[in-house]
């Protein structure tokens, strides 16, 4: 999967690919490999060049997310760049409706908002399991809710519409 990924204001296109519990990220030229486990949600221990880390994904208050690696804080956000490309070309911008879509085959384990509530952008609005990784839906925009198509437990395939902010 392609992503843009902004850690601590700073900007990188990445590719990610998780199978059985090994993830590899490619920045750059450069190739990642680590060995990640969940023993609960939103806290992941990852296992890198021999050294392991404590991962906690914590959602502020105000819709942004940290990733806090052995007790240091990190802001990051992480977009699906097959996403954003899907949203430009369908035309959703401050003033229009954004379909949110499964970026994968998976199981829909939580939803954090109902229909008619209000987002902001980059706010999380349900979260994919596929392969034992917890990927967040975020909202592309600040809106309302105006459907949401899952329910926590339903299996969903690549590219199905989940929810749609107008």
């Amino acid at each position: 999967m392609k992503l843009q990924i902004e850690i601590d204001g700073q900007s990188k296109e990445a590719e990610f690919v998780a199978v059985n519990g090994l993830a590899q990220l490619k920045l750059g030229e450069q190739m990642h490999s680590a060995e990640v486990s969940q023993p609960e949600p939103d806290f992941y221990v990852v296992q890198l060049n021999n050294r392991v880390y404590r991962c906690a994904v914590d959602k502020l208050p105000t819709g942004e997310t940290e990733i806090v690696v052995n007790g240091k804080r990190f802001p990051v956000k992480v977009r699906d760049k097959k996403h954003l490309r899907g949203n430009v070309a369908g035309g959703a911008g401050a003033d229009g409706k954004a379909t949110l879509v499964s970026p994968m085959p998976g199981k829909i384990v939580r939803v954090l908002v109902s229909a008619g509530d209000e987002v902001v952008a980059n706010q999380g609005v349900l979260v994919v399991e596929a392969m034992k990784m917890q990927n967040e839906v975020q909202s592309p925009k600040a809106g309302k809710v105006v459907e949401l198509r899952v329910t926590e437990g339903q299996t969903v395939n690549a590219g199905e519409t989940l929810a749609v902010i107008e």
